[in-house]
């Protein structure tokens, strides 16, 4: 059995000679979450419901979004959740929609969306391959739209490793994709960080065994996220130097 990482205080030193690999999780830590998501999800109810102000409002209070600012809040169902969890929030409010066709339309759309980096990821990602990192990415998004999303920041590549809630491990914060990254690049859960905005992801990597790394560019603030973390960086541009670089 793999012992967890110990519960040491935030923001201490990193131990760059016990991680060999880097699992993060995709909106709010690679992509800034209210930059990507929220003009976009704006847009979508509009278009789900044209000329219906009051399906678009309702829509909204339901996914918990202030639709004057494209803003969600931390309580909102998008956020950590999965596309299910969404769907569930929506279906009532449109009637005439089939779970089946809303589905297949948010998948659709969700793959044109334009991730707005929360650091430059290419330079990032490529010092962290240069040192040696097993590296993959770990979503309670769909995986498709997840790999265009990657693609077209340049990231088609980058990553040993990509799952969605739709993967076959679960979705956070269950710990199925941490411990199906480790298995898969052969590392012990205890050699790995989980890199995440919430705390579904923390959660998850302390079920896995592993590291927990919380960053600030998701909705969740520092105080909602410091009690489950080894360390909080304020954003993954952060990690180089807490892992020794």
């Amino acid at each position: 059995m793999v012992t967890p990482p110990p519960n040491a205080a935030p923001d201490r030193a990193g131990p760059a000679h016990e991680i060999e690999g880097l699992l993060f999780d995709k909106d709010g830590t690679l992509f800034g979450f209210q930059a990507t998501w929220g003009g976009w999800t704006v847009n979508l109810l509009r278009n789900l419901a044209p000329d219906r102000p009051d399906i678009q409002r309702d829509l909204a209070a339901r996914l918990r979004l202030d639709l004057a600012r494209g803003a969600f809040d931390p309580a909102s169902p998008v956020i950590a959740g999965t596309l299910d969890d969404s769907i569930d929030a929506m279906l009532p409010a449109l009637g005439g929609w089939s779970r089946e066709r809303l589905t297949g339309h948010l998948l659709e759309e969700s793959r044109a969306v334009q991730p707005v980096e929360a650091v430059p990821l290419v330079p990032l990602i490529g010092q962290l391959r240069r040192a040696g990192f097993a590296l993959g990415v770990a979503t309670n998004d769909s995986e498709d739209p997840a790999l265009a999303q990657l693609a077209s920041v340049g990231l088609a590549d980058a990553f040993d490793f990509v799952a969605g809630s739709d993967s076959g491990y679960g979705a956070k914060p269950g710990p199925g994709q941490c411990l199906a990254f480790a298995e898969a690049q052969g590392l012990s859960p205890g050699a790995v960080a989980m890199v995440g905005d919430s705390t579904h992801d923390l959660l998850a990597a302390r079920a896995a065994g592993m590291w927990r790394v919380a960053v600030l560019t998701g909705v969740a603030a520092h105080d909602d996220l410091h009690h489950e973390a080894d360390v909080v960086l304020p954003d993954i541009g952060h990690l180089p130097a807490w892992l020794g670089l």
